[in-house]
């Protein structure tokens, strides 16, 4: 018998935790964490307990309690007793917080398998972040104890993954940040697809449609599949990352004061973006501390072919002004160029600026006549925090006279292309997974299966 059951990622967007099950076979599509359940008990410094390892996330159901799962460290300060792994595998299907936050907490002896792009990306936010959401390394906790490192595959597309009972063509897919992954598994009851997250309006559409093509090669009997953008009412622009290019193009040289550039760390087609328009429109892209040390962990991912921030023309580094620095900012800092250089040269510039550091606008005090380039996702309507943030962004940025400018092109597929891929793949069923509305995919024309957490689908 071949099943799959979804432990996260059911009726809300992430948290992916998909069990699939062939006769003796288990293995997990993704493990990362659920953002609405986070939020219903957490908000900024109101977080679990790391040193308690998941005491937090079980007392919560935030975390399923299964035997054979998690480490030692994981579940010694619970009442999870420990057994030998009952788990076969975990595949990753790319580097982002709702898909492997949760990875560290998993026994050492159940082999991780992730794209090699993803691994490095994953490897450098450790670095600069201290967070480990998986461990090269044993990780010695503060309280006592220690995480033990994960057993790490590293794989690209065309390989193939033999897990026991089970057969994995990880095939690339487009996304808003690379080494992105869809999945074919071969099971004894038939073809298995997962799509992770996806798009075609991203700078390598290319890479999805090779995806679906696969997809729809294998004849699945199942289809996983995200519905982000999935929703009864599309409230955002569908622009495309060369729409926002041109755009933001335009908005650089007709703009006179300083131009603000804001997106999210681990999208680098937008930072390729930002670098373009910057030269388009011949002025340098400032970078930050850590966007410097995320390009340079990564200058030997020839796929990725980023520039080197030492050397580039059209790239300046900037530090901010602290008591303390890291470790690794030390070596950076004589490169670097400060509030007064910003400053002296505010019209010349394109500054990548994050949300928490608008506090340097007081020592720059920029001419009037700017713009702020918010390259995000709108706030949601339903989430008072990502509200209130935007609020308090605009503040800052009325209170120095910068216009707001969104222009983003998102990492999800819209509500029409996602339907029209369950067309082309054409399933015999399909699982909606990352949606608030998996009612809505009824209208797909195929079997949908409406399951709830923890619940079985036979294959």
């Amino acid at each position: 018998m071949t099943t799959a059951t979804c432990y996260g990622g059911i009726s809300e967007i992430g948290g992916n935790k998909i069990l699939i099950e062939d006769k003796k076979t288990r293995i997990f599509l993704d493990f990362g964490a659920s953002f609405d359940l986070l939020d219903e008990y957490f908000v900024e410094y109101l977080q679990p307990r790391t040193r308690f390892g998941l005491r937090d996330y079980f007392a919560l159901d935030l975390i399923p309690k299964l035997p054979g799962l998690f480490n030692e460290w994981a579940i010694s300060k619970t009442d999870v007793e420990y057994k030998e792994p009952e788990y076969h595998g975990i595949l990753v299907s790319h580097p982002h917080y709702d898909h492997i936050a949760h990875l560290k907490y998993v026994d050492q002896k159940i082999p991780i398998y992730i794209g090699e792009t993803a691994k490095n990306i994953i490897t450098s936010v450790n670095e600069i972040s201290n967070t480990s959401y998986l461990n090269e390394k044993p990780v010695y906790m503060r309280g006592g104890g220690t995480i033990p490192p994960n057993k790490i595959n590293m794989f690209r597309t065309g390989d193939k993954i033999k897990i026991d009972d089970i057969e994995i063509e990880p095939i690339h897919v487009d996304h808003s940040v690379p080494g992105a992954y869809g999945f074919i598994i071969h099971t004894s009851e038939g073809t298995i697809v997962y799509t992770g997250d996806l798009r075609r309006h991203g700078t390598k559409p290319e890479l999805t449609s090779d995806f679906i093509a696969k997809a729809k090669q294998s004849d699945p009997v199942l289809l996983i599949i995200e519905g982000t953008r999935v929703a009864p009412e599309e409230t955002r622009k569908n622009y495309s990352e060369s729409e926002v290019c041109l755009r933001g193009q335009t908005l650089a040289k007709e703009n006179n004061g300083l131009v603000i550039a804001m997106r999210y760390p681990k999208d680098i087609d937008r930072f390729r973006t930002f670098y373009d328009i910057a030269k388009a429109s011949g002025k340098q892209l400032v970078i930050s501390l850590k966007t410097a040390q995320f390009m340079l962990s990564l200058k030997n991912d020839k796929a990725l072919a980023l520039p080197n921030p030492f050397v580039d023309e059209f790239i300046k580094i900037y530090k901010r002004e602290m008591k303390i620095y890291k470790d690794w900012e030390i070596p950076l800092l004589d490169r670097c160029v400060d509030w007064q250089w910003i400053k002296e040269n505010q019209k010349k510039i394109i500054w990548e600026m994050e949300f928490f550091h608008l506090t340097e606008l007081i020592d720059i005090q920029p001419d009037a006549g700017g713009v702020c380039i918010h390259s995000m996702s709108e706030p949601f309507e339903e989430d008072p925090l990502s509200q209130l943030q935007d609020n308090v962004m605009q503040s800052w940025l009325d209170r120095f006279g910068i216009r707001h400018e969104q222009l983003h092109a998102s990492g999800h597929a819209s509500m029409d292309e996602i339907f029209d891929m369950i067309k082309e793949i054409n399933p015999k069923n399909v699982l909606p997974v990352h949606t608030k509305y998996p009612k809505l995919f009824e209208n797909c024309g195929k079997n949908a299966l409406l399951l709830k957490k923890g619940e079985k689908f036979e294959v």
